[in-house]
């Protein structure tokens, strides 16, 4: 009976098929198909072994490979932190001023072209250059925004005088209304792009005027106050340095209502009721005190 050939590890092969007489050489010739195919099983399994230990090999060689990992992006922050952190700063503005002044018992005129008048109500107006003043303030600020609150002062004039009876010359019968001083204490919010700052604000205002009446008997009385009202408005602010700012804004102003008393000797009492608004254009410069490192972007 024919035997198959074995393998070893080496590749060797050892022939297994005994010399047998000559008188069986034709019946092995007989059988030379099988044998054939005998020997080919016999290299495919000699074979599997070395393809299971080529396949392990290369497995262990990927896993001794390190895994590539993405690397993390890098931390974006703002090279300059221009709004963040405390600022003190100087202004300077014009504006509008509209002053309503309510007669509330006919104390400067109580007739007209022969009529009784009891109530009448002077609407007057005037635009000028305004003053001056100061502001000092905080702001939170990441890349792209910015809250912070402000507070600031100023002092100036703009004078609206109207004649009650214009058209009298033997009667002088006048309002005078100054607007004196603001001061505001308001928040701050808007965007930030590199340098430049877009805001809106808006908080609360105190209003100093100052109005003198003269009727028509001659009695001259003046009242001066400070009103609290609101204040609400738009402005652009930009960094020329690290640390030195210039801005512009408008403002509107409404005081609250007030209403005066008066005891004319000639006349007795008198009511009068005070109404203003301001619209303000003003420009300024900040200064930032200090330095505060780059901020993460969010």
């Amino acid at each position: 009976m024919p035997q198959v050939k074995s393998c070893g590890i080496g590749g060797q092969v050892m022939s297994l098929f005994r010399r047998t007489s000559s008188s069986s050489t034709r019946a092995a010739n007989r059988r030379t198909p099988k044998i054939r195919k005998d020997e080919t099983r016999t290299k495919l399994l000699c074979s599997a072994p070395a393809l299971f230990i080529a396949l392990a090999a290369s497995s262990a060689d990927a896993a001794d490979r390190p895994v590539p990992t993405k690397a993390p992006s890098p931390s974006q922050t703002c090279t300059v932190n221009w709004y963040q952190g405390w600022y003190v700063g100087l202004n300077f503005g014009a504006g509008g001023y509209t002053a309503y002044r309510t007669d509330q018992d006919g104390q400067l005129i109580n007739v007209v072209n022969g009529q009784l008048i009891n109530v009448t109500t002077y609407t007057q107006r005037q635009s000028g250059i305004f003053g001056g003043g100061g502001q000092f303030g905080y702001n939170w600020t990441t890349c792209n925004g910015l809250f912070g609150f402000e507070v600031d002062g100023s002092h100036g004039s703009i004078v609206v005088s109207t004649a009650v009876l214009p058209n009298s010359p033997n009667a002088d019968v006048s309002i005078t209304s100054r607007f004196n001083d603001l001061v505001t204490a308001r928040v701050r919010t808007g965007i930030v792009m590199d340098n430049v700052l877009l805001y809106v604000t808006g908080g609360v205002a105190a209003v100093h005027t100052l109005t003198t009446y003269l009727n028509f008997v001659g009695d001259q009385f003046t009242f001066s106050d400070w009103r609290t009202g609101w204040v609400a408005g738009i402005g652009a602010e930009l960094a020329i340095t690290s640390n030195i700012s210039a801005r512009s804004e408008v403002l509107y102003v409404g005081a609250g209502d007030r209403t005066f008393t008066f005891v004319s000797p000639t006349l007795g009492p008198g009511n009068f009721a005070h109404s203003d608004s301001m619209w303000i254009a003003r420009v300024g410069i900040n200064v930032k005190l200090g330095f505060d490192p780059a901020i993460p972007t969010y």
